[in-house]
This record gives C-alpha cells, sequence and structure tokens, in this order.
C-alpha cells in the first residue's frame, strides 16, 4: 500500500473511532474496537478498508459523509479527487436513512461494487452470532434477515 493510500485508511480509522466514541455494539463492545476495525479488517484494498472504518458515520454519528470526506482530504491531500469521489459514493450508499426501505437500500447497492463488497464485509460481522453472548429470537431473525441480503449482494458482484 502506497503511503497516501496508508494515510487514508489511517486518517478513517482516527475520524471514525473519534466519531463513534461512547458507541457500542449489540455484543455490548466498543464500537469502533468491536464492529469498525473487523469490518476494515476484511477490506482487499485501501478504499474498502477505509469505508470498512466510515460505513456507519452517517447512520449513527451526527457527522455527515461530505462532512467526513472534507476532514479526510485536508488530511490527505495526495489521495485523488476521483478517489474521495468514489469513497464519497459508495458511503453515501451505505446510509440506510436515506432509502424508502431496506428492499430499496439493498437494490441501490446494484453497480458499486465498493459499496457491495463492504456492505458484505458489514453483514458478515453482523452474521457471526457467536459475538452475541445470549442471543434472542430477534437476534436470529435479524441474522436470518442478513443471510437474504448477503446473497442478494453476492449476486450483484457476479
Amino acid at each position: 500500500m502506497e503511503n497516501e493510500e496508508s494515510d487514508a485508511v489511517q486518517a478513517a480509522a482516527q475520524l471514525a473511532k473519534q466519531f463513534h466514541k461512547g458507541q457500542v455494539d449489540k455484543a455490548g463492545k466498543d464500537y469502533f474496537e468491536g464492529h469498525l476495525c473487523t469490518v476494515a479488517s476484511y477490506g482487499e484494498n485501501w478504499k474498502e478498508q477505509a469505508v470498512g472504518y466510515l460505513h456507519d458515520v452517517a447512520e449513527d454519528t451526527p457527522h455527515t459523509v461530505s462532512e467526513t470526506i472534507h476532514l479526510l482530504q485536508d488530511k490527505c491531500p495526495n489521495v485523488t479527487t476521483k478517489d474521495w469521489d468514489e469513497i464519497e459514493t459508495a458511503l453515501n450508499l451505505m446510509n440506510s436513512h436515506t432509502a424508502a426501505n431496506r428492499e430499496a437500500y439493498i437494490n441501490r447497492f446494484r453497480n458499486n461494487a465498493l459499496a457491495i463488497r463492504v456492505k458484505l464485509n458489514d453483514l458478515r460481522h453482523n452474521m457471526d452470532i457467536s459475538r452475541i453472548p445470549n442471543p434472542t429470537e430477534k437476534d436470529m431473525a435479524r441474522i436470518k434477515k442478513y443471510h437474504y441480503e448477503y446473497e442478494q449482494l453476492k449476486k450483484m458482484l457476479e
């Protein structure tokens, strides 16, 4: 990984840690350490890793995708505008709050491989039932829904 790309991943991690400070995941673990680091670690390239760290910013913090991208651009001026645009598009697609429903949310990933790959990584971690000490029926139903979405997204990459 080149310096600019490595710097961008580190900057994304720092922002995610700052933005999600005090949040916990469904297992009660620190959200950054328990979920975001795992999703980012599944990334196969620097963009997937950066988006992995930041995929929940617009949903779970008061920060916008645009604000996040501007902060990253300031920290990593040598990353191209084209790369930032690709990351910004993926992050906007990942904000489920801007979709009419869950089906529309998943369908809008079509034709954006970066967003699909990161969402697959997110779902992969969310489907790991071993993270939850005492899973409920509600947890099992959510995981079943995630499996269905995972299969839909995988087909979009084919």
